[in-house]
């Protein structure tokens, strides 16, 4: 690790990082706290938030392909030069305009959200690229720590900037953090090594991509399910996401800085799970790992829909970002061991399809229940959800167990 990080590439690549989440990590706390807070602001802020993930969904699996095909650094650069074009323009339209209107604030979300599709794949396939194969685990845990890190202090600035400055400051400083990550990645050195008849071979037909994967798991049903009910912590964030400032300005009527703190201390229980999952595998194994932290997510959901106080909120989200890392870190083990790698990327997509699909009607469904509701009866139906998907895992942790030996 420590061989690694004094390589001036890898510096440049986890500065960037940080640089540009720490951006827009701010903005993205930002706006959704500013949405839910107008008139009407929870159903616009549900329906942007499931538009998005229905553009993303639909744009991802083609933008993967497109990323295979071309240099990564390439498209690397232009995800940079995306984020700071679109929020450098939303910035100045706010200050040209005295303010910002609702379908400003919309605009900047969905801007936010598409710069992560546009940055992650490429980024993963730019590091597979540029480092060799024994430095993949410390670069991957380094930027997994990084990213964590960036979180908190995402939400520590978000905390003291939201009563204090505008909206237009905090873009303006979004689109410097992009500005500033161009630069570092633009020098880092790199040569494309994917040959013309690879590139060509790529197909970018997504949905062919998704039914293959399906046949794969088709032959596997309880692996299968084990799969598909360990993403509904993952899950439960995304749809938490949407819920989270409504929680927190209409049912704990508190301010915008315990929003933030609890974006903080969500980041600290996902660096615990860091630190604790490979302790808990060495003596449990991956799939009861899965299992027992799942339970972990489901303590959070429980506090979040029966306890509505600060002090609560604070501890679900510690146990929500332990339980959620933690069964993200134990699952890819699982996969990375079970699934061949002539068809991980497929498996991959169809994960991708499945998430993004239920993600979006069950924040639809939040958004048209959370104001006559309210967010707690919210988070009891997302615990009915994970509640349903615990009993999937336990029940199929056997195959998981199996898989990982190779008798799947």
């Amino acid at each position: 690790m420590n061989a690694l990080l004094r390589d001036p590439r890898a510096q440049r690549l986890i500065a960037a990082n940080l640089a540009s989440s720490v951006g827009s990590g701010i903005t993205i706390i930002a706006v959704p706290w500013l949405l839910v807070n107008r008139p009407a602001g929870s159903q616009i802020y549900g329906w942007t938030t499931a538009l998005t993930t229905l553009a993303v969904f639909l744009f991802a699996p083609y933008y993967g392909a497109w990323v295979d095909r071309h240099s990564r650094k390439t498209m690397l650069l232009i995800g940079e030069v995306f984020g700071a074009t679109a929020t450098l323009s939303l910035a100045l339209l706010g200050l040209w305009g005295g303010g910002f209107g609702t379908w400003h604030l919309v605009a900047v979300y969905f801007c936010g959200m598409f710069y992560y599709t546009l940055h992650y794949p490429a980024k993963f396939a730019f590091v597979q690229q540029v480092f060799g194969r024994e430095h993949y685990q410390s670069l991957t845990s380094a930027m997994e720590i990084q990213g964590q890190t960036a979180a908190m202090i995402a939400g520590g600035l978000a905390s003291v900037l939201l009563d204090r400055v505008s909206l237009s400051t905090i873009l303006l400083v979004d689109a410097a953090t992009y500005g500033l990550s161009f630069v570092l990645l633009a020098g880092i050195p790199y040569t494309a090594t994917h040959q013309s008849a690879e590139r060509a071979s790529v197909s970018p037909n997504a949905w062919r991509a998704v039914a293959e994967a399906w046949a794969w798991l088709r032959a596997r049903p309880a692996l299968a399910m084990f799969l598909l009910c360990s993403f509904t912590p993952f899950l439960g964030i995304m749809v938490g996401n949407y819920l989270f400032p409504i929680y927190v300005a209409q049912t704990l009527h508190a301010s915008p800085g315990v929003y933030g703190r609890g974006e903080m201390i969500f980041a600290l229980g996902a660096i615990g799970a860091g630190l604790t999952v490979p302790l808990l595998t060495l003596r449990h194994g991956h799939a009861r790992t899965t299992v027992l932290l799942t339970g972990v997510f489901l303590v959070a959901l429980a506090l979040l829909a029966v306890w509505p106080r600060i002090l609560p909120y604070y501890f679900a989200l510690l146990l929500l970002g332990l339980g959620n890392a933690g069964v993200r870190v134990a699952r890819n083990v699982i996969v990375l061991e079970a699934v061949p790698n002539a068809i991980m990327g497929r498996i991959h997509v169809f994960f991708l399809v499945f998430e993004r699909s239920l993600r979006t009607v069950l924040i639809l469904l939040m958004a048209a229940l959370v104001d006559g509701h309210g967010a707690p009866f919210c988070f009891f139906l997302l615990l009915l959800v994970n509640l349903a998907a615990f009993a999937g895992l336990w029940r199929t942790r056997p195959a998981a167990e199996a898989a990982q030996t190779g008798a799947a």
